[in-house]
């Protein structure tokens, strides 16, 4: 097995429009490539619930922004990142 790391942007839904929220995660994978990544990625059910007023709020996936291995070597070093505009963000949305 390998691990990954990926950092995955979930967009806010309430009753089915955009609030303008995104949930930014960075997830840990124990795995044999990076294609098992993707896939567990993409075939995650939405998570949805129900808020204090009575609205259904969901976060569906809105992009991957990185996959990469999971191998530190030293304390305090990068072990994933990504470069994005505000524009690309804000698109998100």
């Amino acid at each position: 097995m390998s691990q990954f790391i990926a950092i995955v942007a979930y967009r806010c839904l309430i009753n089915g429009i955009s609030n303008k929220s995104l949930d930014i995660q960075v997830q840990w994978f124990n795995v044999t490539n990076i294609d098992e990544v993707r896939q567990q990625i993409w075939q995650a059910p939405i998570c949805c619930y129900k808020n204090d007023d009575d609205e259904t709020v969901s976060w569906e996936l809105a992009e991957v922004f990185a996959i990469e291995p999971f191998v530190p070597e030293i304390s305090g070093e990068e072990i994933v990142g990504f470069i994005a505009s505000t524009e690309e963000l804000s698109d998100l949305t």
